[in-house]
């Protein structure tokens, strides 16, 4: 009785070189199967402060044009965070206020005149939008009660010729991205991810994210003037002491 079972017997049967030939094809195998893993993987969006710099004067133009849309994650929250609340255990960090002020620096950069903004009314949202927005923002439900439309949401409202800016959450945001076919790592606090319209139906372009210290490396210092008109949206922004 043979000790070596039918694999182990046809193995050894073999010559060198047709084992050498097996174990090349298996690792081959491998490989493509690896690199294969790899290519089904869904892109990420891509930094527009680094890698995607050469999409920031295609942004402007679009801009300009009102022709893109910018998903915007809420500042710090603050039951997620051992920091003092700016208002409420439900908001956001009082530390945070400084980069929501940063923020609407640099939205005032690019001009809001032609801008819808709707906000999640959560309360994290709603002080986000307050201070980066000055309160200019309508509540809507669909920007926490995140599903598969949230997509064909954003398009619905999306105004020919008026760019759309949308408050929302990281769990909103993965929805919006997987279904552009996108899958990216959670965004910072405060991240602005943004979109072009494009032709094609039911469909936008991904240009790309800035986060919130990387907006002056991308376009630029803010000029006296945008700088004065955020500090005083910062001042109303705080709550008023008792």
């Amino acid at each position: 009785m043979s000790l070596f079972s039918p694999a182990q017997q046809w193995w050894r049967a073999l010559t060198a070189t047709q084992r050498k030939c097996g174990l090349s094809l298996v690792v081959a195998g491998s490989l493509l199967a690896s690199a294969g893993a790899v290519l089904l993987q869904p892109p990420e969006i891509e930094d527009l402060s680094d890698e995607n710099r050469h999409e920031l004067p295609k942004l402007k133009a679009l801009w300009k044009q009102g022709n893109v849309v910018v998903l915007v994650r809420h500042l710090e929250r603050c039951d997620k965070e051992d920091y003092p609340c700016l208002e409420g255990t439900d908001g956001i960090t009082a530390r945070s206020v400084p980069a929501g002020q940063s923020l609407a620096e640099s939205f005032s950069r690019l001009g809001l005149s032609t801008t819808d903004i709707y906000n999640s009314p959560l309360t994290r949202t709603a002080q986000t939008e307050k201070i980066v927005f000055n309160d200019t923002g309508v509540d809507q439900d669909w920007l926490y009660q995140c599903r598969e439309t949230m997509l064909s949401d954003a398009i619905a409202r999306k105004k020919p010729g008026k760019n759309l800016v949308l408050v929302t959450h990281s769990s909103c945001i993965s929805e919006f991205e997987e279904a552009l076919g996108y899958d990216s790592e959670t965004p910072e606090y405060g991240a602005s991810l943004f979109f072009s319209t494009v032709d094609e139906p039911g469909s936008l372009g991904v240009l790309g994210f800035l986060d919130v210290e990387d907006w002056t490396n991308a376009l630029g210092s803010p000029t006296p003037e945008v700088a004065s008109r955020s500090t005083r949206i910062h001042a109303a922004s705080q709550p008023v002491q008792p």
